[in-house]
């Protein structure tokens, strides 16, 4: 077997020319470049990666608004709804039935009493008045045929007691004309009570003809016209009557109005009260609590939207110039208590918060926010969080509420907005206060 020997062979490198050493480094370049844009682009992302991370776990603040406690006057209010009605408002029924044929007056006009106000048709009373006095007169003549006849069976009866003294006449033929006597008697009595009734009946038909006519009981202005010229009435002797018409004393108003049965218990005769009338939105009326209901008006009762209120009487104390209407619609603001210099913190800064160690105690619990949760509010600390506190209240008006303890009356407190009050403020979370007020435009702009 023949063995082969293979002798490698030195490589031998062409030299490079001047061109092709100069592309060559231009692609290293290239390379180097590219490697540093890559490691630049990866430390930038890196970095991006880094600030997201650090910044997702950042608290962030809430902005709100703040105000210092203060001290205040407060009044606390009570606010019903209602309508305007006169103090003294008098239906008109007719006394007796008819046809109505004179109606002098309209809706709106003004009265005196006594005025007239409309007449019934009287042909059927004058008619029945003129029959009581002919049976009258028939009953005074029998009267005096009456009284003629037992004068003269009180003559008789006197000769029949002479005669019988003198044994003339016999015991039967007295006592016959005393018998004669005492019907004459009975039969003038009764005569006599004839006259008496058809006097009664003359006098029934004479006044129900002057019914016939209807005078104003007072003096007052026609707030309501319900009948018509030539409608036929039912008096009031028959079932409940014909509303006519209204007469209102339109000199003394009140608001009338319906008031929560939670809180008349705070209302009492004298309080004070404003009214504001919607057909004079620009105008608030002084009035003053003048009758409060003992008994309660049900509304809606059976269903989901039952109430139970109870009607108060403002009396307004100056309305002139305004040209009030019965059934106007109101509103009252009653101020039932007032405190002077007392301190105050504004009433949306008040909120309910269930109370964290009570949860933890009985986790199943369930607080009724509305009602057991404790009254907080949120102070403003050194350090940009807010410190939650309990605080005890009194008395509110509209804006403000009475701060009776929890607090010294130095803090400054949290009051918007609602959201951040109401649920997204927390014991020590940071915040951020920014009180400033936004511009016109600026608000515009956002609503």
């Amino acid at each position: 077997m023949t063995s082969t020997t293979v002798v490698e062979q030195p490589t031998t490198r062409t030299p490079l020319t001047g061109s092709t050493q100069a592309v060559v480094t231009q692609i290293k370049k290239r390379k180097r470049r590219r490697r540093t844009f890559l490691v630049v682009l990866l430390s930038v992302v890196v970095l991006l990666i880094a600030i997201v991370l650090v910044n997702s776990n950042k608290e962030k603040a809430i902005t709100v608004k703040t105000e210092k406690v203060s001290r205040r006057t407060i009044t606390e209010e009570v606010q019903a709804t209602g309508k305007i009605q006169p103090q003294v408002a008098v239906k008109v029924s007719p006394e007796v039935p008819g046809e109505v044929v004179e109606l002098p007056v309209k809706e709106g006009d003004h009265v005196k009493a006594g005025q007239i106000l409309a007449s019934i048709k009287p042909n059927t009373y004058q008619d029945q008045l003129e029959q009581a006095g002919a049976t009258l007169s028939s009953m005074k003549a029998r009267g005096l045929q009456a009284t003629a006849s037992k004068i003269n069976a009180k003559q008789e009866l006197t000769r029949a007691k002479d005669l019988q003294k003198q044994n003339l006449l016999s015991e039967q033929d007295l006592q016959a004309a005393q018998a004669k006597y005492d019907v004459a008697v009975a039969t003038e009595k009764a005569a006599a009570f004839d006259v008496s009734a058809s006097e009664s009946t003359v006098k029934q038909y004479s006044e129900a003809l002057q019914k016939t006519t209807i005078y104003s009981p007072m003096e007052g202005v026609v707030t309501s016209l319900i009948t018509q010229l030539g409608e036929k009435v039912v008096g009031t002797s028959q079932f409940a009557g014909t509303e006519m018409m209204t007469i209102s004393d339109l000199s003394w108003m009140n608001a009338e109005v319906d008031v929560d049965e939670n809180d008349v218990v705070n209302i009492k005769i004298g309080d004070t009260a404003n009214v504001t009338i919607d057909a004079f939105p620009d105008r608030v009326f002084v009035g003053q609590v003048i009758e409060v209901a003992n008994s309660a008006k049900l509304k809606g009762n059976g269903t989901q939207d039952q109430s139970t209120d109870f009607q108060v009487k403002v009396k307004l104390t100056d309305f002139k110039g305004a040209d009030l209407r019965p059934g106007m619609s109101c509103t009252a603001k009653i101020h039932t208590q007032t405190k002077t210099n007392v301190m105050a913190i504004p009433i949306n800064a008040v909120t309910r918060r269930d109370n964290p160690d009570a949860v933890k105690a009985d986790s199943s619990k369930k607080t009724d926010v509305a009602n057991d949760a404790p009254i907080v509010v949120f102070v403003v600390g050194k350090d940009s969080r807010v410190k939650m506190t309990t605080i005890k209240t009194g008395i509110s008006d509209n804006a403000y509420v009475e701060v009776l303890s929890g607090l010294n009356g130095d803090e400054e407190i949290v009051k918007g907005d609602y959201a951040a009050v109401s649920k997204d403020l927390q014991d020590k979370k940071l915040i951020k206060v920014d009180n400033t007020t936004a511009k016109p435009a600026d608000a515009a702009a956002k609503s």
